[in-house]
């Protein structure tokens, strides 16, 4: 029986040492990553208010929440740094532009152009999570504006090394920040 046990325990460990490691395949940045193609399907479909928050949505939320009061980037007359943390160029363009020109279009002293709105009449606001679809993403802001709901749709593209820029912000009344700013 000894010789049994000896022969067994004999195999067992041959087995175990002729056995090779299963292949380790290298991994690319595009297995890491799973990037959606930039579709209106993807961005269609608004996440609800438990899906998990990404750069997009936070980039949104410090613009909101950190930059409205004390340094909104919509009210910088002297440096554009402010500005293009937020915006991508050709909107961050208009935006300078603009609020380079001794009356603007748009008069920032009573409107905040975060929401097209006069500050008084703004409360409750919350930043909803991105839909995101490839380099592109949607964040919708809701507040209350003199009580009712109102929500403005930040459209976002992804630039330089994945950085989220606002392109585009379309109000309640319909009106766009480029179009106002024009």
């Amino acid at each position: 029986m000894n010789a049994s046990r000896i022969i067994v325990v004999a195999l067992l460990a041959i087995s175990i040492s002729c056995q090779t490691k299963p292949k380790q395949e290298a991994t690319t940045a595009s297995d890491t990553t799973t990037e959606q193609p930039d579709s209106a399907a993807s961005l269609a479909k608004r996440p609800g208010p438990d899906s998990p928050r990404t750069a997009a949505d936070r980039l949104i939320r410090a613009l909101y929440f950190e930059h409205n009061a004390k340094e909104n980037p919509f009210r910088e007359k002297k440096d554009r740094t402010l500005i293009d943390q937020f915006f991508a160029k050709p909107t961050a363009d208009l935006i300078w532009n603009d609020a380079q020109k001794a009356t603007g279009k748009v008069n920032r002293t009573k409107t905040n152009l975060l929401f097209n709105a006069p500050d008084a009449a703004v409360k409750k606001t919350w930043v909803e999570p991105a839909a995101i679809g490839g380099k592109r993403a949607i964040v919708y802001v809701t507040f209350q504006d003199n009580g009712k709901p109102q929500e403005v749709k930040v459209d976002m593209n992804q630039i330089d090394g994945g950085r989220w820029r606002i392109t585009e912000m379309f109000y309640p009344d319909g009106k766009q920040l480029t179009q106002l700013l024009k």
